[in-house]
């Protein structure tokens, strides 16, 4: 049983008091990327706006709208000049993608013929020239325009601050500084790399643990993306929330301990961040460690605590800091899959209330359906690809990604000869995965190749956001 009223509404959306504000910050930084304002402009109307308002929340909102063109414009970076031979001065700024013959990163211009710029840049290498993240490398290049330049991926590309893409041949490298020092994320490929041999499920079991791209431009990994488990192999809050969880039930008898929870909290927190050092600081695992944290934190004060509002939280604080990372695939899919969870998803859960093993199932398919449902415009825009494997593939691949994380977490803490037993137990269990998904993808039902434009994809959300506006307004009730 359940009723709805427009007074649930309101009730919810004043326990969430991060929402207005995340979404007045979410408005300037758009309207700041599609009209060209200098930032003394956004930075006068942050002044009016608090001089002018009359209440204080319009106050509120109108400075963090302003605040949030005022960001985007001060954080924006330089176009350089296409189709020039420029002599460039990058700093690679993550691992990359391999695809065999030649492998792709994104890379930060710290100097152009002999100036500091502030750029963005993707370069193209051969497999000859290997770039790792850190590294700072002089070369001549000419930097070309995405193609095609009018289209969606070149304008998201354009958003994110990237002048276009740089292929670096090895003969054009003037000088090539490696990183001074090797990353934690490094050192951890190479100890799970060092303790199996190399096998396609060793290379799966790394891409769930530590998010590497080993498998990336490979069939297999195509075979993920047609089935909707792509996600499985990019670190995401799945993997820090199962981390979260682990530590927390470790680490429970400091509970008993004067000052327990306190010691307990501030261990959870920071081993939570040791583990998006290991995966390398992908978004994704940031916005979770970030959410979790908070949550983790909150337990000590003794705060009613929000899951939406801390995830609204989340993104303020890292949109503040970064608000390019707003225009980036990752990040959008991330909390899109997290809203859907939230809202969809977790009422759905509370209105079946089922336990035990037909309860497990139960939230496994609501999870999986409201992540693939709201993801699905996106990826289709991105990728044209639409795909409904999924709702059944990731429950399944979920067990198998769990016991790999696990086993690769305990290979790297413990003694070599039992870290063998349990990394090669991850990559058994990574190598069952691939059977998984191989099989579904083979029966060819549950996908289509089809890419919805930017109007039906707005559509789409628009719709979304109707559904989660239901949601809010529904408070089920149990039945006497």
């Amino acid at each position: 049983m359940f009723n709805f009223s427009f007074r649930n509404i309101v009730v919810r959306f004043g326990s969430m008091p991060m929402l207005p504000l995340t979404l007045a910050l979410i408005c300037g930084i758009v309207a700041s990327a599609h009209f060209a304002v200098h930032w003394a402009v956004w930075l006068a109307l942050c002044g009016v706006s608090l001089v002018v308002a009359r209440w204080y929340r319009v106050v509120v909102l109108a400075a963090l709208f302003a605040f949030g063109g005022f960001i985007y414009t001060v954080h924006s970076f330089d176009i350089l000049p296409h189709n020039q031979r420029l002599r460039l001065i990058v700093e690679v700024t993550d691992e990359g993608i391999d695809y065999g013959r030649f492998s792709t990163c994104a890379a930060e211009v710290i100097g152009c013929q002999g100036h500091p710029r502030h750029a963005r840049v993707r370069l193209t290498t051969d497999s000859l020239t290997l770039l790792r993240q850190g590294d700072v490398v002089e070369f001549y290049g000419r930097v070309r325009p995405f193609t095609p330049e009018d289209s969606d991926y070149a304008r998201s590309m354009a958003r994110q601050g990237y002048s276009g893409r740089v292929t670096v041949h090895r003969g054009a490298i003037v000088s090539h500084t490696p990183a001074p020092t090797q990353s934690l994320h490094s050192r951890a490929v190479e100890r799970l790399k060092g303790l199996t041999p190399q096998s396609a499920g060793r290379d799966v079991a790394l891409s769930v643990t530590l998010g590497t791209r080993t498998i990336s431009g490979t069939e297999l990994a195509k075979e993920y993306s047609l089935s909707g488990a792509s996600h499985l192999l990019a670190v995401s809050g799945l993997h820090v929330g199962l981390v979260f969880v682990l530590l927390n039930m470790l680490l429970f008898p400091l509970a008993y301990l004067w000052r327990g929870n306190i010691i307990r909290a501030v261990a959870v927190v920071a081993m939570v961040w040791v583990y998006v050092a290991l995966c390398g600081y992908p978004t994704s695992a940031i916005r979770a460690a970030i959410m979790f944290s908070v949550l983790q934190l909150s337990y000590i004060a003794k705060s009613r605590h929000l899951p939406e509002n801390s995830l609204c939280a989340t993104a303020f604080i890292m949109l503040a800091f970064d608000p390019y990372m707003l225009f980036e695939l990752s990040f959008e899919l991330s909390f899109v899959a997290v809203m859907a969870i939230l809202f969809i998803a977790r009422p759905i859960i509370s209105a079946v209330h089922c336990r035990g093993f037909v309860g497990g199932i139960v939230d496994a398919l609501a999870i999986s359906t409201a992540c693939v449902v709201s993801t699905a415009p996106l990826v289709s825009n991105s990728f044209g690809v639409v795909s409904l494997l999924s709702i059944v593939v990731t429950p399944l691949a979920l067990v198998t990604s769990q016991v790999i994380i696990v086993c690769n977490i305990a290979a790297l803490v413990l003694p070599e000869a039992v870290a063998r037993i349990t990394a090669q137990s991850a990559a058994w269990c990574g190598t069952v995965q691939n059977s998984i998904v191989e099989w579904f993808v083979s029966t060819g039902f549950g996908y289509a190749e089809y890419r919805v434009d930017n109007s039906v994809m707005a559509l789409c959300y628009t719709l979304l956001a109707l559904l989660v506006l239901l949601s809010l307004g529904i408070r089920w009730e149990k039945r006497k």
